[in-house]
């Protein structure tokens, strides 16, 4: 324990006697500001604003609304879901279909990112596409019954309902990868 201890006072010691400083460095020490207008094709801005939700909380960057240092440019170039998960259908009295209908669904975004310096114009970093995708459950058929409870045990009742659902976590997700890739690929 002891041993551990002196380790870590001369990993301390030497670190601090190069001048060696923990943060971001790089690029983003000539930086402090950046400008993100909304992402092309994000409709409700829901990305947008979780971008700037997520680079705002990091510390590595001071956003705002326009005459930033750098500026994010975003697109949005593929929305898509594929069926991941399936069961066999049933028919009234319960006995098994041969029909296979999907019950599990992935839901993918990718965005284009682009860094331009304002001063400039120049590219700092990208274009770069980053993909996110998120799993939800659902049920096949939509529910007729209006009072039914949307969410009954984790289970989404139609896929509709579901999909919207997920698209908060998928942009948070992606929003996550964009901030990360931007703060840290320096």
């Amino acid at each position: 324990m002891i041993f551990l201890f002196v380790r870590l006072i001369i990993l301390l010691i030497t670190l601090s006697g190069c001048s060696y400083q923990f943060g971001y460095g790089g690029l983003l020490d000539d930086y402090k500001t950046i400008t993100i207008p909304y992402a092309t094709g994000d409709d409700r801005g829901e990305l947008t604003t979780e971008v700037i939700r997520q680079i705002s909380g990091t510390g590595a960057l001071r956003y705002q609304s326009d005459e930033g240092d750098l500026i994010l440019k975003m697109r949005l170039i593929e929305f898509r879901d594929e069926n991941i998960g399936f069961r066999y259908d049933r028919k009234k009295d319960g006995k098994l279909k041969k029909a296979i209908i999907p019950t599990e669904t992935r839901l993918f975004a990718s965005a284009e990112i682009t860094v331009i310096e304002a001063a400039s114009g120049n590219i700092v970093t990208g274009p770069v596409i980053i993909t996110a995708s998120v799993d939800f459950d659902h049920d096949y058929y939509d529910m007729n019954h209006a009072s039914n409870n949307r969410l009954s045990l984790g289970q989404l009742n139609d896929i509709d309902a579901a999909h919207d659902a997920v698209l908060y976590p998928l942009n948070r997700k992606l929003a996550g990868k964009i901030v990360d890739y931007i703060v840290n690929n320096w």
